[in-house]
């Protein structure tokens, strides 16, 4: 079975990205960069919303001692780095590129995107085996091993990575940056990658089994089959 991660994409966003794929594709003399590193910024902000910064006003209101205020101040300002990089570099980055370079990026994401009746997703796909290895590690912390916590957490790096690969690093290679614009986008991304696996490790060491559960079934509420979503989409063709 196929699995993928849904990220929700706001229809507004959709619906901008709809009009530079349109202009792209009817050869329009108007130049889409600015509005296309405007969007990517934009949807790229609201998977860190949704995958981090919901977690994190969750976490919040279940504190009970000290020291979890400390986890989650560290933790916020690993997210608002992040923030600030996507929102200074993304659109930075294309800003003055020609149309036709954005073309093969925009129908990549095309691909990946996942209209619902209800919701708009941007999916990603995770290795089944890796499922697999996350289920065990889930089942174990259920079960009431302790140590199986760093296992799952470690899963749930190589899922977030994953994501890292297909909606970063891929189109980035498609983009053709010059050297001097490619290394400087690696050092951020290496950045914030580093500093966002390094808070998801350290947590995972901290978290008890009380709590990690909470953690751990928040970021696989995103992660589906994707037959389950090919049924969505068929029942919403053939009502």
């Amino acid at each position: 079975m196929a699995y993928a991660v849904y990220l929700k994409v706001n229809t507004e966003s959709y619906q901008k990205f709809l009009a530079i794929q349109t202009a792209l594709n009817t050869h329009s003399s108007a130049k889409q960069a600015h509005a296309l590193g405007a969007v990517f910024a934009e949807v790229a902000v609201q998977i860190v919303q949704q995958a981090f910064i919901e977690l994190l006003e969750q976490q919040k209101r279940r504190i009970r001692l000290a020291h979890g205020y400390d986890i989650a101040d560290d933790a916020e300002k690993v997210i608002a780095h992040v923030v600030n990089a996507i929102q200074k570099y993304l659109p930075w980055s294309i800003a003055l590129l020609s149309n036709a370079r954005l073309k093969p990026v925009v129908d990549y994401f095309d691909a990946m995107i996942v209209p619902t009746s209800e919701q708009i997703f941007l999916k990603y796909n995770v290795d089944h085996a890796l499922v697999l290895k996350t289920n065990t590690a889930i089942e174990q912390v259920q079960n009431g091993q302790r140590a199986a916590i760093q296992d799952a957490f470690a899963c749930l790096i190589q899922m977030i990575d994953l994501g890292v690969q297909q909606l970063i690093y891929q189109p980035k290679q498609l983009l053709k940056f010059n050297l001097v614009v490619d290394k400087t986008l690696n050092g951020v991304i290496q950045v914030c990658c580093n500093l966002a696996y390094k808070r998801l490790t350290q947590l995972g060491q901290e978290v008890g089994l009380d709590v990690a559960p909470f953690y751990i079934e928040h970021f696989l509420s995103f992660l589906d089959s994707e037959s389950a979503f090919e049924c969505v989409q068929l029942t919403e063709k053939n009502p």
